[in-house]
């Protein structure tokens, strides 16, 4: 699979935290994906298992990480 062909692959986003810090020190870039099928007991988002989500494009994710590489 070529590097053009991995940057097409999509997938459904829930949301993103551009500036996390919950779990731990320093600061992260969090992506919450959409349509888990486990439904764990405690699971931290469970608002990611029914509502719609945007799709987008592996290649769309990793332009957006870029714009916060400097932190």
């Amino acid at each position: 699979m070529t590097q053009e062909e991995r940057n097409q692959i999509k997938g459904t986003i829930h949301s993103v935290e551009s500036f996390g810090s919950v779990d731990g020190p320093g600061i992260r870039y969090v992506l919450f994906v959409h349509g888990c099928p486990l439904r764990c007991q405690f699971c931290h988002n469970p608002d990611t298992w029914a509502e719609a989500g945007k799709t987008t494009t592996a290649g769309a994710i990793l332009e957006d990480i870029q714009k916060y590489r400097s932190f």
